[in-house]
């Protein structure tokens, strides 16, 4: 069996090598979108992650370049990927923590700002003073920004999403409500993900500290909410393994993708989910999602999303070149296709994401689009908008006060800071309370994001402890009582079995012989009546 898993480990290195020699010659060293030659452009993402028709019209728009479009589960497959073979992929969609590491280790290129246009202009302000604010040392080189190495693709928040008709608002306001009420037992799901799940651990387990530092407020209120939400010194990831330990026989289980189903379906009341898991739920749940053949798909269940008030993640997706690529030119052209802000719109529509890429186009055809409730506010004042003009709607919609939107149970919210980075301009969008949880999956605001943490990526030492802890949470099937009582089972069942294997050679275990009778001393034989 050795031998014979030697032979299969030296076979499947031999067939890396001839793939990776492979998949190079067959990529040209000077591959051009533009001088006639065929290129093959080869990009992997998560899955259901883009509007594959974008591809189909990229290829369209560019003759010469074919797409081979491939997905991966998770980042941490997609590192082995591009470990084992460098030049797997032209173009990758990691996670922001994910991002940093392959650049820290050189295995994607800083990017020719240059030659994406498109993007840098059209990105949002505040999302490119997230990413330039995160800054690290790649080996023998020097410090650099998130920003240089990616085009920011799509980003979000954490939080809960819940069915109001069950839960209480207060209960999903912490991260540590929802396990604190009886009623939600085995009806509330965790990340099957150490890194998600250990951040909402440390906002349990650090809870009051958090919340004191909201309470205070000031310039450093995200520095010092996210050097709390980084903590891995083994003090804090052992806290963090008992308060996880702690609510597990609270869940309905662990899940990375069956989340959203399940509170659908009722089988849960709450679970912790990413925004665009969030945004999608909450819209099967209005009606608002197409099945198949067309019809929409409605579940009819109130369904909202909250993002607790002591703090959560912030996260970003990004398109990166490995540095094995050698088709930059293609890989430009796709990157910035994909960041038109048209191409944009088209592609939040089918995954129900949130793009980084701002702009007048993103907040006319999906902010107000999506969200804006004006018109309802108007038709519950009795307006009849069939005979209202676009300039009548705006009339009333410039003499309208924030106090006579409250009496109806509506409310402005300010997006200012996302499409221009400051309180310039008009980004305002108008939604009932109702609608208001749905906003924040896509659009959260300022106040919200000022309390969410970029998570660094963990590495060596830190990294084993955390997967060793997690592996011990995941590992506690039993509770300690039951455990003990099949161990000692066990233990007397073992016992027993050496005891009947070895009576004859134990004293105290023989029987007692038989005495003879007296036809067997004379050897007589013994018959029975029926025999005579």
């Amino acid at each position: 069996m050795k031998m014979l898993k030697n032979k299969a480990c030296v076979l499947l290195a031999i067939l890396m090598v001839f793939s990776s020699i492979w998949s190079t010659s067959t990529t040209p060293l000077t591959a051009k979108a533009d001088d006639g030659a065929k290129v093959t452009l080869k990009i992997a993402n998560c899955e259901d992650y883009i509007d594959e028709d974008l591809l189909d019209a990229f290829e369209e728009e560019y003759p010469n370049i074919d797409v081979v479009y491939s997905t991966y589960a998770t980042n941490e497959i997609l590192y082995n990927e591009l470990v084992i073979n460098p030049s797997s992929y032209d173009i990758v969609v990691p996670s922001e923590y994910m991002i940093e590491k392959l650049a820290a280790e050189n295995r994607i290129k800083k990017l020719d700002q240059t030659k994406i246009t498109g993007y840098t202009d059209n990105v949002s302000p505040f999302i490119k003073g997230v990413l330039d604010n995160i800054k690290f040392t790649p080996k023998n080189g020097t410090e650099s920004m998130l920003s240089e190495y990616m085009v920011g693709y799509m980003w979000g928040t954490m939080g809960w999403v819940y069915n109001t008709a069950v839960v209480d608002v207060e209960d999903v306001k912490s991260w540590s409500g929802v396990f604190k009420n009886s009623k939600y037992n085995k009806r509330a799901t965790l990340k099957d993900s150490v890194r998600d799940t250990y951040l909402v651990g440390l906002a349990m387990t650090f809870e009051d500290e958090l919340k004191e530092i909201v309470a205070t407020g000031g310039d450093d209120m995200n520095a010092k909410i996210t050097e709390v939400l980084n903590r891995t010194d083994i003090a804090s990831i052992e806290k963090v393994g008992d308060t996880l330990s702690s609510v597990k026989p609270k869940l309905y289980a662990f899940e990375v993708d069956s989340g959203k189903n399940d509170i659908i379906t009722g089988k849960i009341d709450a679970y912790v989910a990413w925004s665009g898991d969030a945004a999608y739920a909450i819209d099967v749940a209005l009606g608002y999602v197409e099945d198949d053949d067309g019809s929409f798909v409605s579940e009819t269940k109130p369904l909202d999303y909250y993002i607790p008030e002591e703090g959560s993640n912030i996260w970003f997706d990004g398109m990166v070149i490995p540095s094995a690529s050698r088709n930059d030119d293609a890989c430009y052209k796709f990157m910035e296709f994909i960041s038109r802000p048209e191409n944009v719109a088209q592609n939040m529509n089918y995954i129900g994401y949130t793009s980084m890429v701002a702009g007048d186009v993103i907040y006319n055809d999906i902010v107000l689009d999506w969200f804006d409730e004006f018109e309802y506010y108007l038709e519950d004042l009795g307006y009849d908008l069939e005979t209202l003009s676009d300039s009548d709607i705006e009339t009333l919609y410039e003499n309208t006060t924030e106090l006579e939107l409250n009496e109806y149970g509506y409310q402005t919210v300010d997006l200012s800071y996302f499409f221009t980075g400051d309180e310039s301009g008009d980004y305002t969008v108008i939604v009932s309370e109702e609608s208001f949880g749905r906003l924040m999956a896509q659009y959260p605001t300022e106040e919200i994001v000022k309390r969410c943490a970029v998570m660094s990526y963990f590495d060596g030492d830190e990294l084993l402890a955390l997967n060793e802890m997690w592996e011990t949470v995941k590992g506690e099937t039993f509770p300690l009582w039951l455990i003990l009582v099949i161990f000692a089972g066990v233990i007397l069942l073992g016992a027993g079995i050496v005891l009947y294997r070895n009576k004859d050679k134990i004293k105290w275990l023989k029987l007692p012989e038989r005495k003879k009778t007296y036809a067997e001393r004379k050897g007589l034989k013994v018959i029975s009546r029926e025999e005579l």
